[in-house]
């Protein structure tokens, strides 16, 4: 990946992360001036360790409201998905999780501060990673603004999604609709523009998704068959890339216009820019009920892409977390 578009992509994250730790700074801040954090050290409410107590309340605040609010929302949603996947109930059982936990450190705080504090340490890991689930939620947001213009493409992808049935669902049909939109807005400067839709059949499907997206396309978007090419291998989003590459990368195909869903579409441009191509990513709208489970399930699929940073990430947080529980 070039080093500019490895800056662009960081850029959304940096700006989120910054407001982020800012809000976290300003909430520590209120708990101290309003006597909500007690005093720990010397008696001195403005004292480092006070300070520092408190900044990690107000992680544990800003972190557990993410995981909670997003994961039992989620929840009350499995019933209106089209597909309910293991991944969904883990994201409803994160956000009753979290929500137990969050009562039980609440509650020792209270009764017993000590106690209160080292379960606030040894939960230092969660509270940062729902400030990441934060930070990726305003991030998507910065990059979506982002890529609200861009030339006029040669080709656009569209990525695939679960079926209902033999028809795209509710999710998908948006993408397709998406995509169709795009097309067409191209062909004033590129009458040669390409439609690729992208999905193959996954173990609960009747068929795969590319044929299924092919024939909306055409019977209810109007998109002349002949324009429309086909990848029904893949069966995430990285082989979506991968496997269209000799559709969308070869010459007088580019600019590329790749389009998913809104919540999916950073972590999109990253795996575009992983894969060696070049393009720009659109988002889908989404039902704003869905989103925030969605943006849990991204965050969960970059923790596994880079489970190896975010291994030392949890482990810096312990040490930090422990050095100011012996410290105070």
């Amino acid at each position: 990946m070039g080093f500019g578009r490895r800056m662009r992509l960081l850029a959304p994250v940096a700006w989120a992360s910054l407001a982020v730790i800012v809000t976290a700074v300003l909430l520590a801040r209120l708990l101290l001036v309003l006597g909500l954090w007690p005093s720990v050290g010397s008696g001195d409410p403005a004292g480092t360790g006070d300070g520092a107590w408190a900044l990690l309340a107000a992680a544990a605040l800003l972190g557990a409201g993410t995981l909670c609010g997003a994961g039992l929302w989620h929840a009350l949603m499995l019933a209106r998905l089209v597909r309910v996947r293991g991944i969904d109930r883990l994201i409803a059982a994160l956000g009753a999780g979290v929500a137990v936990l969050g009562a039980v450190v609440a509650t020792a705080c209270a009764v017993e501060p000590a106690l209160g504090r080292a379960l606030l340490a040894a939960a230092a890991p969660l509270w940062l990673a729902g400030l990441a689930a934060a930070a990726l939620a305003l991030a998507m947001v910065v990059h979506a603004r982002g890529a609200r213009t861009h030339p006029a493409p040669g080709t656009v992808l569209v990525l695939g999604a679960g079926l209902r049935g033999r028809d795209v669902g509710p999710l998908l049909r948006r993408r397709v609709e998406r995509g169709a939109e795009e097309w067409r807005a191209a062909l004033a400067e590129r009458p040669d523009a390409r439609l690729v839709v992208s999905g193959g059949q996954g173990p609960d499907e009747v068929r795969t998704e590319a044929s299924a997206m092919a024939e909306h396309l055409a019977e209810r978007c109007g998109v002349p068959p002949e324009a429309i090419d086909l990848e029904d291998a893949s069966r995430s989003t990285r082989e979506n890339l991968a496997l269209s590459r000799p559709l969308v990368g070869v010459p007088g195909r580019a600019p590329l216009v790749v389009v998913t869903s809104e919540y999916h579409a950073y972590r999109t441009a990253w795996l575009l820019a992983d894969a060696g191509l070049d393009g720009t990513v659109v988002g889908a709208w989404t039902r704003p009920s869905y989103r925030p489970g969605a943006t849990l399930r991204e965050a969960l699929a970059i923790a596994a892409d880079l489970r190896w940073w975010c291994a030392a990430g949890a482990l810096a947080a312990w040490a930090l977390a422990i050095g100011l529980l012996l410290a105070t």
